[in-house]
Formats: C-alpha cells, sequence, structure tokens
C-alpha cells in the first residue's frame, strides 16, 4: 500500500506542477465569436415579390430564429408540400395551395423549415436551398425574403460562383477561408434590411444548391471553421479575379489604410489585356450621371499614379473646367466592367511599370535573376523557375546590363509613366490596360497560379494579405 500511495503521490505531484505552468502562461482570448447562422437576401428591394411560393416534398417546419437559440420550432406543418406568402397590413400571412389559412402572421422572425432538415430542401422559384426560408413584409405590401443557413452551408453555395469550381484544390480552400472571412466580418452589412449578407457582388455571389460541387464543397469542409485574423478580429480579405501584376494598398483604391491589405507586386496573375473605347459624348454623360459635368469634352490625360502603378486619378478637361476622378471612382463612374482595373495607360498600348521607377527591366548584378518589388520596405525577387523571395530593400543597387541604380524605400507617389503624358483629345478616350477588378487583396488568377505550382492555401494568403493569422 505504502508503494502505491508513493505512486499516487508522484501523480498528484505532476498534475499541480502541470497545472501551475498553465497557470502561468498568458492566457490568449479573442473576443470575436463567429456567426454560425447567415441570413442571406435572396429578394428585397426591387426585386421583393408581391406573393411568393415555397415548395418543401419533406414537409414544413413553421418557427422562428434568434441569435441566441436558432430555429425554435412552434408548428409542425408535415403534411404540406407547398405554402404560399402574402404581406397583408404589414404582416406575413401564410395559406396552402388550396387557400386555406395557415398563420395570419408567422412573425417579424418567422422562418419556414423543411419538417426533415436532415435531408430536406426549400425551392424557391424552381431554385433549392438548404437551411430555412425567412419572410418579411415590406413597404407596399412586398416580401423581402431571406435564406436563413448555416455559416458552412452558405459557403457551399458562395465558393464556386466566386472562383470556379474547376480551380486547384489549394485555391478552392483559400477561397472558401477567405469568403467566410468575409461574410463574418461583414455580417450585419444589410441589417437595415433584415439580413447580414446580400446574394450578389455587393457582398459575395451566393446561387443555393444549384452552385454546389463535390470539389467546392471539400474545399469548405476542409478549412471549415477557419478564418483569417489581424489581432484578434476577423481581417478585411477583399479578393478579385487579377491583379494586373501588382496588387494595391486600400487607401490608394478607397480611403482608409487596413494592415492586412498592403500592396505587393504580383508575379502570379497571369498577363490579362484588356482595351475600352469611349467617345467623349458617352463619357460626359457618365460624368452628368455621378453629378459631375465638365461641359464638352476636349481632352482626358492621367494625373497621378500610386505606389503600385495603377492610375489615381483621371484629368477630365471640358468647356466648364476641369473633372478629377480618383482612385475608384475612376472605374465606378466609367464602368468597372468596361474599365477592368486601373493599371492603365491612355492609347493603344500600355506602358506597364508596376512600381519601378526608373526602368522597367532590371537584374541583379549579382546573379542575374528576375525582379518585381514594390515601393514599400520590402524587395520581391523572383527566379527563373518562378520561386519567389523577399528581403529589405535597404539600399540595394541594380541593374539594366547599361546603367545603374539605386532602390529606395518607399514615396507616396511614383514618377509618371513614360507614356502618361498622352492626352485623348479626338473625341474617343481609348484605354489599354491590365488585370481586372479593384486590385486589393487576393487576385484570385494568382492564387489558381500559385496553387498549380503546388503552394498551400496558407502560402497564398500569406502573400496576399499582410500581418495576418489563420484558425
Amino acid at each position: 500500500m505504502n508503494g502505491f500511495a508513493g505512486v499516487s503521490i508522484k501523480r498528484v505531484v505532476v498534475i499541480m506542477t502541470a497545472t501551475v505552468l498553465l497557470a502561468m502562461l498568458p492566457v490568449i482570448a479573442h473576443a470575436y465569436e463567429q456567426p454560425q447562422f447567415v441570413k442571406v437576401g435572396l429578394k428585397y428591394g426591387n426585386t421583393a415579390p408581391i406573393q411568393c411560393k415555397i415548395v418543401s416534398a419533406a414537409g414544413f417546419s413553421l418557427g422562428s430564429v434568434s441569435d441566441e437559440d436558432g430555429f425554435t420550432e412552434l408548428l409542425p406543418l408535415p403534411g404540406y408540400t407547398e405554402l404560399i406568402a402574402t404581406a397583408v397590413g404589414g404582416q406575413v400571412e401564410l395559406k396552402d395551395n388550396r387557400g386555406v389559412l395557415i398563420s395570419a402572421d408567422i412573425g417579424l422572425h418567422g422562418c419556414l423549415m423543411p419538417y426533415s432538415r436532415d435531408s430536406g430542401y426549400l425551392t424557391l422559384d424552381g431554385l433549392d436551398y438548404r437551411g430555412g426560408i425567412m419572410i418579411k413584409a415590406g413597404g407596399d405590401n412586398r416580401l423581402t425574403v431571406i435564406n436563413y443557413i448555416s455559416m458552412e452551408e452558405y459557403l457551399y453555395g458562395v465558393v464556386h460562383r466566386e472562383i470556379g469550381m474547376k480551380n486547384p484544390p489549394e485555391a478552392l480552400k483559400a477561397q472558401a477561408i477567405t469568403a467566410r472571412t468575409f461574410a463574418a466580418l461583414n455580417i450585419n452589412k444589410h441589417a437595415s434590411l433584415g439580413f447580414d449578407l446580400c446574394s450578389t457582388t455587393d457582398c459575395q455571389v451566393y446561387g443555393g444548391c444549384k452552385d454546389e460541387y463535390e470539389s467546392t464543397n471539400k474545399a469548405v469542409d476542409d478549412t471549415a471553421g477557419l478564418i483569417i485574423y489581424c489581432g484578434d478580429i476577423p481581417a478585411s480579405t477583399n479578393y478579385y479575379k487579377n491583379s494586373g501584376g501588382h496588387t494595391q494598398n486600400s487607401e490608394d483604391v478607397w480611403s482608409a489604410a487596413i494592415p492586412s491589405l498592403r500592396a505587393v507586386p504580383d508575379p502570379y496573375s497571369p498577363d490579362y489585356p484588356w482595351q475600352a473605347t469611349m467617345d467623349f459624348i458617352t463619357l460626359r454623360q457618365k460624368l452628368i450621371q455621378a453629378d459631375m459635368d465638365p461641359g464638352n469634352i476636349a481632352s482626358v490625360r492621367i494625373g497621378e499614379r500610386n505606389t503600385s502603378g495603377a492610375v489615381s486619378s483621371l484629368i477630365i478637361k471640358g468647356s466648364n473646367g476641369e473633372i478629377k476622378l480618383e482612385k475608384a471612382k475612376i472605374r465606378s463612374v466609367l464602368g468597372a466592367s468596361l474599365v477592368r482595373s486601373t493599371h492603365f495607360s491612355i492609347g493603344e498600348t500600355h506602358n506597364n511599370i508596376n512600381s519601378v521607377q526608373e526602368t522597367s527591366q532590371l537584374t541583379l548584378l549579382s546573379d542575374n535573376k528576375q525582379v518585381a518589388w514594390s515601393a514599400s520596405d520590402r524587395v520581391y525577387i523572383m527566379s527563373s523557375n518562378g520561386e519567389v523571395q523577399s528581403s529589405e530593400i535597404a539600399s540595394l543597387t541594380m541593374s539594366n546590363g547599361t546603367s545603374t541604380v539605386k532602390v529606395n524605400s518607399k514615396a507616396d507617389k511614383i514618377p509618371a509613366n513614360p507614356g502618361d503624358e498622352v492626352e485623348a483629345k479626338d473625341g474617343t478616350l481609348v484605354l489599354t490596360g491590365l488585370g481586372y477588378g479593384h486590385g486589393v487583396g487576393m487576385a484570385q488568377d494568382g492564387a489558381i497560379e500559385m496553387a498549380k505550382q503546388g503552394m498551400s492555401y496558407m502560402d497564398i494568403l500569406e502573400f496576399y494579405y499582410t500581418g495576418i493569422e489563420v484558425y
């Protein structure tokens, strides 16, 4: 017995020692709590219907939802496969397909779920949705229709729509984590309309069950719950199609400087050339629609470029004076699908400098490697096999074979592109550029290429977002 007692005492001492050690360690507390459910606006505003029909082969459960308890069933309706909702006097009335009243008011937080929630779907306008359907009465007796769904199942309907299900698994995982983080950070974006996120490009494109695929669902499942953090809150994780060779700082496109959204040279985004043509009459009409009228347009020229080499201001001179379009307004006013990025030049060719300040082709004196760098504190060097390394800029000296230049540290603006003196004066504006999208955060084309080269989703996320953790 004494022997056993001695062993027991040793075990107690070990346990107590471990407890003391754990108590001495710093406690890492994260105040952020990831939302488990998302309310996605399907029909609202101009698309709000007067009446809507919901179908469920498994029957229905009518209940209410809350942030604390999720869905609570109030009325089981297993024998009904089709229900019709109508707004009457500011309330939502529910009838069956024969016109028999089921509920005169489903309540402000009313929600329909499949009776068998493990396998059932709800069908709205011929499209299947996981989770439930919430219906709210809006103005003019129209209905706001919302998909109440778990975060992970919401992502099932997002990833393919945003990046495409045929892309490499690591790129799909990067997209899943980025989309989850975006949703978490923007969870109350449309709270004034009664839901969290919309189903369009204003938030993230969501298509319900029709846009689910094995590859994209697996990417969501393989990264379940993972979010990108900057500090103890979800990071800003904007994304877009193609960087045009260099991503941009958030403040160079919008206004605020966001730590996770720092510009980096991007050797991975493949070339994405584009050209846009617009006559001066159309250009003036677009400006008038944006409450800007320079009068009859005489010329258009580039004003400045930012540290990524993208156009930061466009000067339109007219009979009533000059108009300056700056940052994101360049694309929003002229048309984001027409002017695909702000990496452009005026005319038939694009002088792509991407922050290279004195020459467009530089090589290291020591080992003849291709190099691209940002006007920040780091230089990014790409070898012939595509491997990218970074180091401090410091006083790095580079040469193009005939002349030598010293790479300086960060500047607020780079010198004008050699072609920026060109003005459009003949009644037609021609822009030629590279890339597609706002340029802030992850370039999806680059993420796909990195995955093809064998890099992981963490490699991708850490390349495009600065100072982040993923957990």
